[in-house]
């Protein structure tokens, strides 16, 4: 038996009995709602002659709070109010009687009376002034880091979202969130100020939940969240160690939230989803026509053109598409059926198919629905609290036939005890299911439905003959068997608090977390007409119905991974105040150990494709697997020290280990520093107060090694295969050279200096913060091209540094008027960009495939100052005219020549782009190197600049309305594919703008004359300035109006809260992108692999409509 699965067992065994003495506890204590108090801790003046004081606790209009608690102080004794806001309690007359309750300032009375009402005021800021940093918390007002905390009622509460990544997004500057498509299920990409940090790994966030690692964000319920911090700096985020070297996301949830009183909340969501753009395609015939003029002009002119085999597009299949549409117009009230002679027949050129078709109306949806539900109970006796969250999720797909569909199922149980005054205990339980189910896929999963839906012109036959379908995706869609892919997370965690002094606590926490993922597919015969191969009568045509699927999707194939993972955390905590100087010091130790077991078999020749059982298949069977572990050790230290609260240090170190790295380089000590001066504090600055509340000046520098640089590149390996050559019948395994290994390497290093301000205005009500920063990722790990005669591939050493330099500026404003009507704003922009300050002797220039960002991590393309994002192309001067050209239709005098970076005996005409020529030698040409780059510039940068949002809301008497806005200032891509560059490939569709293309009757014209480009970006679609997409944005991504009903109607109903709400997500959107295609849309991805003519050929972006309740007991 391995350490791991004794400590997992050992660990279920204390949990579970900590859990069960935990209930026992609870049960007992339960049973009365005033706590019994342990009267031999008691102060003696207690045991004093007691007498009942009764009354009630109000807001400030007059409404009852229920729950408030009430407590004397000094004791363990204490109450709750009621319903109706009442309490009684048994106190002295010396005694003092503590009111709290959350989000009101507590109150603190003379029990001198024997009735007594307390009015409470609300407390706006009691929340924000506490922010969780690393292993603690602080109040905002000390913080010297760069600490953003996210508020979660904006940014979660009633919105349709499947996950809180997604609501993040412009919540917090300095934090980029996307997502490739629209497909359900997938979980964002999430960035620190920054898209790359560093080649190696992903540079992505660390992402904690109390303190623990998660891998997927979206396994979280945001229900259960109770706040999220995002530490943007070294200094704030280098106590985490090296898997911190990017940043901190910090989510707290409410397993150690403390409850007096038995509360019980339930929320729902009901929301529609429609796409927010539809692509819309020129009519059938205008599209042939075009690319048919195209074909005409290529270099290798023809009078037609083959869309799949022989369906033929050539004049009289214009022609009779255009007499078609004219009879028919779309011909939906013909019905599926095709009619030979009416709709295509075949003849000796090939056949010819007149009637068009529009797939997305036939098989998308308009509307896909989606729901969430929550259910929330909690309670407590004031020693004993417990509580138990359910979250549920379902979306379904936008296809009308085999929809994919997405569920998740959250569980969390938490319960902590307070033993005594000196020890507390807890223990939570956390677990999360999902399921996503999607149809198999004849193709790889980079070439999916959608893909092929995008694919070809509407005269392909999506129809049926004599009741039966072509071959095409939507027939593949119809037949295919459902992938099902399963997730299970569970989180189990124990803890223990001490107070063995005044100001000192330890904290214990032990968690165990397991991740199994489970998936499963199997191909089945697709029957359809198979025009992918010619058939030249109609009787051959109707002979080829039968199954068309090759039998290498005769298979079943599953999966299953599981990820083991212990984290241990200890962390004393004492705070020590000496009259004007304020002291806090932390220290602790972080030891993770996980392992990842993952198997995969394959085995051809099902029986039965009702039973997909791997032993129900009888043909070759393949299989893999992969085991690999890992383990950190941290000890780490902060010191904060505050004299007069004005001068704020921190001073932050973390000895850190991975195994990442060589035996002897494992341990390395990562220090960080910061600073701040709250120089509003000072007597010569009072005089500005209200109009200058707060102002404080803070600066900080750290230092974060960073472990995900890949694995094995500390270690040789031999790469082993599967040989080509045979002996005695038997093919040999060979291996490959050892990797090279530099003795040098070492850790990247990742510094940031910082330097901002805090600062409020006009009594509170205004606030703006700024940032400016400078990350440098030193030590890079790189390689550099060495002569073949080392006989192995390039060793990587530590050779790079990329700098980034970047700035922050958020604002917000709050003001509540005497008719009780209240206003918020807010808003945040960011910036920053990543230049390569040193690497290997590179000067060539990046080409760029319009496979999206793919290069960031191809250090082969990296060189010094470069600017990470560029795309290098030519400019466009404008379109060539008939005057540019002679009687003889040659160029005129003066034209730049531009043979080289068109094909081969191109014959120029009027409608051809026209480059600049920029070095002026007269010719048009693509340089290699920078320092001889001829007539190519940087024409634009893929990465996100001036990444902003806003936001606007207000309350009055019960009601509220909020609306948010997210976009982003600049952001170029290059796509290729006929979505976004016209004639890319024949055969494949027009859409809406294509028609703008250059003609005599249209010279001013966007696009150049028709052409077939053979998927190749050449020619008139060689990189270029011009048909550079602009994916700027601004789009409203929130609008919700809510009404809660009034207190003392729902009390009668005891009922404590109900709100009943109306969102709208991704409501409208202003852009640029030609054509008209989501600007949050980019290349799909599936691993490393993507194809660039996938732009805007994936799982489009949706609106959501959605309306919902909450309510509380």
């Amino acid at each position: 038996m391995t350490a791991l699965k004794q400590a997992e067992k050992s660990f279920i065994k204390k949990l579970l009995c900590i859990l069960f003495a935990g209930l026992i506890l609870s049960t007992a204590g339960s049973i009365n709602v005033q706590a019994s108090p342990d009267k031999s801790n008691e102060p003696s003046d207690l045991q004093q002659a007691t007498r009942t004081v009764k009354g009630s606790v109000k807001d400030h209009t007059g409404a009852p709070l229920i729950g408030v608690s009430v407590a004397i102080k000094g004791t363990t004794t204490g109450t709750i109010t009621d319903i109706d806001g009442k309490y009684s309690i048994n106190a002295a007359a010396n005694h003092t009687l503590s009111f709290s309750y959350v989000g009101f300032k507590p109150v603190s009375i003379l029990a001198d009376q024997t009735n007594i009402d307390v009015i409470m005021e609300e407390d706006s800021q009691i929340m924000s002034e506490i922010v969780v940093v690393g292993y603690g918390v602080q109040k905002k007002e000390n913080l010297t880091g760069a600490v953003a905390s996210v508020d979660l009622g904006k940014t979660v509460e009633s919105r349709p979202i499947a996950d809180i990544g997604r609501a993040l997004q412009g919540a917090v500057p300095g934090l980029t969130v996307s997502t490739k498509s629209g497909e359900i299920g997938g979980a964002p990409t999430i960035k620190i100020r920054g898209g790359v940090g560093s080649p190696n790994g992903s540079a992505n966030p660390l992402i904690l939940v109390d303190n623990v690692e998660i891998s997927d964000i979206t396994l979280i319920n945001p229900d259960d969240i109770e706040s999220i911090s995002v530490l943007k700096d070294a200094a704030s985020s280098s106590i985490y160690g090296a898997r911190a070297a990017f940043g901190v996301i910090l989510i707290t949830t409410k397993a150690k939230q403390q409850n007096d009183k038995l509360s019980i909340s339930y929320s729902n969501n009901f929301a529609w989803r429609t796409p927010t753009k539809k692509p819309e395609q020129l009519p059938g015939w205008q599209q042939a026509e075009i690319n048919l003029a195209g074909m005409k002009v290529a270099p290798s002119p023809a009078n037609s053109y083959n869309v799949v085999a022989n369906m033929i597009v050539d004049q009289k299949t214009v022609d009779g598409m255009k007499a078609w549409a004219e009879q028919y117009g779309d011909g939906k009230g013909l019905g599926l059926e095709m009619v030979y002679g009416r709709d295509f027949e075949i003849d000796a050129a090939g056949a010819h198919y007149y009637r068009t078709w529009d797939w997305y109306d036939m098989y998308i949806k308009d509307w896909m629905p989606q729901q969430s539900h929550n259910l929330s109970i909690s309670g407590g006796n004031g020693r004993t609290s417990y509580g138990l969250t359910l979250g549920y999720i379902h979306q379904e797909g936008l296809t009308k036939v085999n929809p994919d569909m997405y569920d998740r199922y959250n569980t969390n149980i938490t319960l902590n005890t307070e033993l005594s005054k000196y020890m507390t205990v807890r223990a939570n339980a956390m677990y999360t299911k999902t399921d996503l189910d999607k149809p198999f896929m004849y193709a790889s999963d980079l070439y999916d439905h959608m893909y092929y839906l995008y694919r070809w012109q509407p005269m392909y036959p999506y129809g049926t003959l004599d009741g039966k379908p072509f071959r095409s995706a939507l027939t593949e869609l119809q037949q295919a068997p459902m992938t099902r892919r399963k997730k299970d997370y569970m989180r189990l965690g124990a803890g223990l608090t001490l107070k063995p002094m005044d100001g000192l606590t330890v904290d214990f926490d032990f968690v165990y977390t397991t991740i199994e993922s489970r998936y499963k597919k199997f191909g089945d015969k697709v029957y359809a007409y198979d025009i992918f191969t010619a058939h030249n009568s109609l009787e051959k045509l109707m002979n080829s119905y039968g199954n068309y699927i090759s039998s290498s999707y005769d298979y079943v194939y599953e999966e299953r991974g599981r990820t083991q993972t212990l984290t241990n955390n200890i962390v004393a905590t004492y705070s020590k105040k000496i009259k004007d100087h304020d002291f806090k010091v932390i220290a602790g130790s972080n030891i993770e150990q996980s392992q990842y077991r993952y198997i995969w078999a394959q085995k051809k020749g099902l029986l039965s494709a009702s039973k997909p059982e791997l032993n129900l298949a009888v043909g070759d069977a393949t299989t893999s697997s992969e085991h690999t572990h890992w383990a950190v050790a941290g000890f780490f230290g902060r010191i904060n020290y505050s004299f007069k609260d004005r001068y704020l240090l921190e001073v932050n170190g973390r000895y850190d280990g991975s195994s990442r790295f060589p035996r002897d380089d494992r341990f390395a000590f990562f220090p960080s520093v910061s600073a701040g001066y709250r120089i509003s504090e000072e007597d010569f600055m009072k005089k500005l107060y209200p109009a200058l509340s707060s102002l404080k000046i803070r600066a900080s520098y750290g230092t974060i090694g960073n472990q995900d640089v890949g694995l094995n590149r500390f270690i040789s390996t031999l790469d082993g295969q599967l040989d080509s050559w045979v002996i005695n019948g038997v093919r040999q395994t060979s291996v490959s050279a050892p990797t090279v290994v530099s003795k040098s390497l070492t850790w990247e290093k990742v510094k940031t200096v910082d330097i901002g301000f805090d600062s409020r205005f006009i009594d509170d009500k205004l606030g703006i913060t700024f940032d400016w920063y400078k990350r440098t990722t030193s030590d890079v790990l790189a390689s550099q091209a060495l002569p073949a005669t080392l006989g192995a591939t390039s060793p990587y050493q530590n050779m790079g540094e990329l700098e980034t330099p970047g700035w922050e500026l958020s604002a917000d404003f709050h003001h509540k008027f005497s008719s009780g009507l209240t206003i918020t704003l807010g808003g945040q922009i960011t910036d920053y960009k990543t230049k390569v300050k040193k690497w290997s002797n590179n000067s060539t220039i990046p080409t760029y495939g319009g496979n999206g960002n793919g290069w960031s991590t191809d250090v082969a393309v990296y060189r010094e100052g470069m600017i990470l994002g560029d795309i290098w192309g030519l400019q466009v001067d404008r379109l060539l005219q008939e005057s540019d050209f002679d009687s003889n239709g040659n160029l005129v005098t003066g034209i730049p020549n531009q043979a080289e970076v068109f094909p081969a005996n191109y014959k120029f005409a009027p409608g051809d782009v026209l480059y600049k020529d920029l070095d002026g030698d007269g010719y048009i040409r693509k340089g290699v190197r920078v320092d001889d780059a001829k007539d190519m510039s940087v024409i634009g940068n893929a990465m996100p600049r001036f990444e902003y949002g806003f936001s606007i809301g207000a309350d009055y008497k019960g009601f509220d309305f909020s609306m948010f806005f997210q976009g982003v200032g600049r952001r170029k891509l290059w796509a290729m594919g006929n979505q976004v560059l016209p004639g890319y490939t024949a055969g494949e569709p027009y859409y809406k703008g294509a028609e703008d293309y250059w003609s005599p009757e249209n010279t001013n014209a966007f696009y150049p004359r028709p052409m077939n480009y053979s998927q190749v970006a050449s020619g008139n679609y060689q990189v270029n300035d011009r048909y550079l997409l602009n994916m700027a944005y601004l789009r409203c991504k929130t609008l919700t109006v809510g009404y809660t009903l009034p207190r003392a109607l729902t009390k009668k109903a005891y009922i404590n809260n109900l709100r009943v709400y109306f969102t709208a997500e991704n409501l409208f959107e202003f852009d640029n992108v030609k054509p008209d295609i989501d600007p949050e849309i980019d290349v799909r991805y599936v691993g490393t692999a993507a194809d660039s003519r996938n732009f805007g050929r994936s799982y489009p972006y949706q609106r959501t409509l959605s309306f919902g309740l909450q309510l509380t007991l």
